[in-house]
């Protein structure tokens, strides 16, 4: 026979540790919970987690309730600390030999929740599985638990087997990340943002010229955003089409210039835009592409207008609004730019994992 204890405090590792310290050994932890309460629109929740332990009858351990102690620092606040700390949820699992899943952890779901935070996506309670060893092991804010009358249960089933890495492949592969990225390293989500192509350093300097080369009105749009952003006067920025005269602009030494460079639709429009863009005598080429667009096809473009004059990176429109976002990264050049804000991990992250939080969760 065994007693069932409810559990409950601010922090799920305090808990396990204190189910091991005041419950003994022969204690099972059923089921953690994450309850979030108040707030509005997703901010401001207070939380605290509850946790079903189940205690055998002949364990003549003393069952009293936990004080409260001091717990280790608050954990990190950046997306690059939450990426990190999810990437080392796992712990040994995380070496070659046995990769880790962090995005089944507690940590990957606090980096969604920031996440969802700056995309507009309300945050949901998370329910946690069963602690694993690795999971028991993470660092975790001070606890203050309340010990609730027992109840009687019976055994509850074992847990499923845990799959490391395989889930967290699955969804990259489906979301079109290249395999190249998901094989060069640790298969964690943190990992791969880490391995994705550096975009170069944008042109801003005195006197630089960067030409966005695109067709349609995706130049234009983009060189608007970037005027903005960067504060430049309408004269330094330069709407031009490649099938008619080009002129470069004049290096006068003021601030940084933009040329949106308008290429025709017809597949002759290319080769007419690889000579005007060799003539601009650009600092930095961006070519601005829609995440919709088959890669091929994008690399096949890309290749052609930079025949004369290679393109540095991409400008991206629209990787938010398709289901595989990860097929940009397939022509093997950096993102720069992304739906009007520059490219980070942090776009990544919410490119990527507002997918990956549905599938996985």
């Amino acid at each position: 026979m065994t007693t069932r204890l409810l559990l409950e405090g601010p922090d799920l590792d305090e808990l396990v540790t204190q189910v091991r310290e005041h419950l003994g050994p022969g204690a099972r932890i059923v089921s953690a919970e994450r309850i979030r309460s108040g707030g509005f629109a997703g901010f401001f929740a207070k939380e605290r987690y509850e946790m079903t332990v189940d205690v055998p009858d002949e364990d003549d351990r003393p069952v009293r309730a936990f004080a409260h102690r001091p717990g280790p620092a608050a954990p990190a606040r950046g997306i690059d600390d939450l990426l990190d700390a999810a990437d080392a949820a796992d712990g040994p699992a995380a070496s070659p030999a046995s990769p880790g899943v962090s995005t089944t952890s507690r940590e990957f779901a606090a980096v969604l929740d920031q996440v969802r935070s700056l995309v507009g996506v309300p945050d949901s309670d998370v329910v946690v599985p069963t602690p694993r060893p690795a999971d028991a092991a993470l660092a975790g804010a001070a606890a203050a638990l309340a010990l609730v009358p027992p109840v009687p249960a019976p055994e509850p089933p074992p847990a499923p087997p845990y799959a490391p890495g395989v889930g967290l492949r699955a969804e990259l592969v489906r979301l079109g990340v290249p395999v190249r990225l998901l094989d060069a390293g640790p298969m964690t989500l943190g990992a791969v943002l880490g391995r994705l192509p550096a975009p170069p350093p944008p042109p801003r300097g005195v006197g630089q010229v960067l030409v966005v080369v695109g067709e349609g009105d995706g130049p234009r749009a983009v060189a608007r955003t970037l005027a903005v952003r960067w504060g430049l006067p309408d004269g330094r920025v330069h709407e031009l089409d490649a099938s008619a005269a080009v002129v470069p602009p004049a290096r006068d030494g003021g601030t940084a210039q933009v040329v949106a460079l308008r290429v025709g639709p017809e597949h002759h429009d290319r080769s007419r835009a690889a000579h005007a863009l060799a003539s601009l005598g650009a600092d930095q080429v961006w070519a601005a592409t829609d995440a919709r667009t088959k890669p091929a096809d994008v690399a096949a473009w890309v290749a052609a207008v930079g025949a004369e004059r290679p393109v540095d990176a991409l400008a991206v429109q629209g990787l938010l609004d398709t289901a595989a976002p990860g097929t940009v990264l397939e022509p093997g050049l950096p993102v720069a730019w992304v739906d009007g804000v520059p490219a980070s991990r942090l776009v990544w992250a919410a490119a990527l994992g507002q997918e990956l939080d549905a599938a996985l969760a």
